[in-house]
């Protein structure tokens, strides 16, 4: 496998955009190869992916494929909702789309959020800002708080952070990216009201847009629940998996 460690400036900036490029398509690969697997440091003695982890990555890239996207005629939707137990490491797998997404897709156009803002803080953002900062591509982009963002393209190529609070349902409107991928990461989705999950939906119009729903499922009725088990599960590429690490 192509490695990325200790490029040189130009030269190895340049190698690394093209391979990860390749990657598009790809999610899987992307994670492979972009991140420092088995060496010193944070990922010392780990290789890469659990089982479950891996699946959803190759189920995400053949939905990729299997539309095709040419960078002018919108596709439909992806969506993908996730029924599961807790800490079985869904926050770093919606890192790892992040900045799967963010590193493939110039101009992306991406928000995410989750049932409370401790969530969203303490968990889900606090893995994205970890997974961005090992990642080989990390010097493309600057973070804050509540935004990753391109340096040379701060207001058209971003991923915030929202609260999903019902009064702040105009913060998901308005995300369009025609040209590249319009996206919605949603944590613990169960808790989420609906209002916010109407509002997003009008981001899923053009280009080639994505839409992901992790959760428990605790509760029989919502959005997450008719995504993952009831009248609209036909719309969804829907999974479940168990507590248990695979």
């Amino acid at each position: 496998m192509r490695s990325f460690r200790k490029p040189s400036a130009l030269e190895g900036d340049i190698q690394i955009a093209e391979i990860i490029s390749e990657t598009y398509h790809d999610p899987l690969t992307f994670v492979l190869l972009a991140y420092p697997w088995g060496e010193p440091g944070e990922l010392a003695g780990f290789k890469g992916p659990d089982h479950w982890q891996r699946q959803f990555l190759e189920d995400l890239g053949a939905e990729v494929r299997a539309r095709g996207f040419g960078g002018i005629h919108a596709v439909a939707p992806i969506r993908m909702a996730t029924a599961s137990g807790h800490g079985i490491g869904k926050s770093t797998l919606v890192a790892w789309i992040v900045n799967w997404i963010m590193s493939t897709r110039p101009h992306c156009q991406g928000t995410v959020t989750a049932n409370t803002y401790q969530q969203l803080e303490t968990k889900t953002w606090a893995a994205i800002l970890r997974w961005n900062h090992l990642s080989v591509t990390s010097p493309w982009f600057l973070t804050t708080g509540t935004r990753i963002y391109h340096r040379d393209h701060p207001s058209t190529w971003f991923c915030a952070a929202q609260s999903c609070r019902e009064e702040n349902s105009e913060a998901f409107a308005g995300q369009h990216a025609a040209t590249s991928t319009s996206f919605y990461l949603f944590d613990e989705a169960s808790a989420i009201p609906d209002q916010i999950f109407d509002v997003a939906e009008g981001g899923l119009t053009d280009g080639e847009p994505m839409i992901f729903l992790f959760g428990n499922p605790t509760r029989n009725t919502g959005k997450f629940y008719r995504a993952a088990f009831g009248s609209d599960r036909n719309r969804w590429k829907v999974t479940s998996t168990s507590g248990a690490r695979d």
